[in-house]
């Protein structure tokens, strides 16, 4: 059983170069390179979780008292309207949960995708794992004996730090829409947050590192305030895109 996501309302934010000893004596701003949607954020129950697929060994010790919640968004990469066509070499999307006081902390349960693969040459090979039901895999077997490399790797299951590592890799360019999401377990009525991290290289004359300068709106998620119901059950090939103008 899927779970819709609606289209979101999308931001272009600013990926920032800091000043270094070795290279720019002064930060340098790249605009119009990355959009981010306004999160989407939705309660489930332990039942519902079970229905769409989160591993069951790390649901076998959740509790129903427990809250659960999914958090998703979509990163575009896209080239430069002014020209600018640097590539993005590799990019690091991190969520940091917390609730307050010293007592149990929110974890990820399960992130979309896990992981996503492309051989090299001209034939594609997806290994996606989605165990929201976001999209179903979509797989075409690689007949040419070419290597197969990761292009999305997430890390942080169990964790209340977990992150997707994205790079290009040969033929599969870093670029276009990711849909990406995290299911959380919180403590019971715990006002639970969660902050996004993005960071980004390009690839020009030498490799430039940033962080994307995201506004408190896309960076802070306030999760119980920002919850909506939750909808099930349309086909995956009818999800919408996800993203916004």
């Amino acid at each position: 059983m899927p779970l819709i996501v609606p289209p979101l309302t999308g931001h272009d934010v600013d990926l920032v170069v800091p000043a270094t000893l070795q290279g720019n004596t002064t930060e340098e701003r790249i605009g119009r390179r990355l959009t981010v949607t306004e999160p989407y954020v939705t309660r489930l129950t332990l039942d519902q979780l079970s229905e769409l697929k989160v591993n069951p060994a790390l649901l076998a010790s959740a509790s129903p008292d427990d809250d659960y919640f999914v958090v998703a968004f979509v990163c575009t990469f896209r080239p430069g309207a002014d020209g600018d066509d640097a590539p993005f070499k590799d990019a690091r999307i991190g969520i940091r949960l917390s609730a307050p006081g010293e007592g149990p902390q929110p974890v990820a349960l399960a992130l979309s995708p896990d992981t996503a693969s492309a051989a090299s040459g001209n034939s594609l090979r997806f290994a996606l794992s989605v165990p929201l039901g976001f999209v179903e895999p979509s797989v075409e077997y690689a007949t040419d004996g070419s290597q197969e490399e990761q292009y999305i790797t997430a890390y942080g299951l169990g964790s209340g730090d977990p992150e997707w590592l994205l790079r290009e890799v040969p033929g599969h360019p870093l670029r276009g829409d990711v849909l990406l999401a995290v299911v959380v377990r919180a403590p019971a009525g715990a006002a639970v947050r969660a902050e996004v991290i993005v960071a980004a290289s390009l690839r020009k004359l030498k490799l430039l590192r940033s962080r994307a300068d995201l506004p408190p709106r896309l960076h802070t998620i306030d999760l119980p305030a920002l919850a909506r119901p939750a909808l099930l059950g349309a086909p995956a090939e009818e999800l919408p895109a996800g993203t916004g103008q």
